[in-house]
């Protein structure tokens, strides 16, 4: 058996997010698609840790952190250029503030945050180590 650990939430229904990430092919992993046009998809059973740092899991930051994950993991697997990075993280803010967070928290925190210091995140050498029991 192998598996992996530190993931907190799993999807129940596919879930959508538009992006002005523009890969040259489609990507297609096992639970996450991201088209030509940009719409990034989560499949359903899709598994992540929810918002990271020193804050809380809130309805203004789950959805935005699911997106974020799912870049950052095409990231760390090499299927997508390290050029989407920053985009990725502005999206984390638009999100929040779509989802309701005030402007200001989202814009810093988020933003300008992962911006500055969630890059180790994207690192294909981070990638999740995978267990094996007999």
């Amino acid at each position: 058996m192998k598996y992996t650990k530190g993931y907190k939430y799993q999807l129940a229904e596919d879930e959508y997010f538009q992006t002005r990430i523009r890969p040259k092919e489609h990507i297609r992993t096992d639970f996450i698609e991201l088209n030509t046009q940009g719409l990034l998809r989560g499949k359903r059973g899709y598994a992540w840790d929810g918002p990271s740092g020193p804050t809380k899991d809130r309805k203004t930051n789950m959805r935005p952190s699911l997106g974020h994950d799912m870049i950052y993991q095409l990231l760390r697997l090499e299927r997508l250029d390290d050029k989407w990075r920053k985009v990725a993280d502005r999206h984390l803010a638009e999100w929040c503030k779509k989802d309701g967070m005030n402007g200001w928290w989202a814009d810093h925190y988020y933003g300008e945050g992962c911006n500055d210091f969630a890059a180790f995140a994207a690192d294909p050498k981070n990638k999740k180590k995978i267990y094996e029991v007999p």
